[in-house]
């Protein structure tokens, strides 16, 4: 789920995507992508721009990659304003309680919505929806209505 706390420990990836509107709201446009060191060759770009290359040559077909990574993923200019922003947008979400907090609001949301979407009734008392996949109580999952 997106607001469960990533533990890399118990879940290991070579690669994981992070948005951070997604986490705190705000900036839009701007994420991670955290990469194991060991798998990060296979990273390889198709097109070059804004930074990404130490040197090209236009006539021919030869360009080379900057060394760091991050320096080769990275198109055109960051946004700087929005990074400064990312630490008042993990401040607040702290003082919320931190990502379990939002976990348990987001997962209390979802079932009072599930419970009063499965009791919408037509005029007749033919049921409004289904919902799929939502897991039971009992741990098990499929159709409701």
């Amino acid at each position: 789920c997106a607001t469960d706390a990533l533990d890399l420990s118990q879940h290991p990836a070579d690669f994981v995507s992070l948005s951070l509107y997604k986490i705190i709201g705000y900036p839009t446009g701007l994420g991670a992508l955290i990469v194991r060191n060991e798998v990060g060759h296979l990273l390889r770009k198709r097109y070059f721009g804004g930074g990404t290359v130490e040197a090209s040559v236009s006539d021919g077909g030869f360009w080379r990659e900057r060394q760091e990574l991050a320096e080769r993923l990275e198109d055109g200019t960051i946004s700087f304003l929005s990074i400064c922003a990312i630490r008042h947008g993990f401040q607040l979400l702290n003082g919320l309680g931190g990502i379990k907090a939002v976990h348990a609001h987001v997962t209390a949301l979802a079932a009072y919505l599930y419970t009063e979407m499965t009791c919408l009734r037509h005029h007749n008392g033919a049921q409004v929806c289904w919902i799929y996949g939502f897991p039971e109580e009992e741990g098990g999952g499929g159709r409701r209505g």
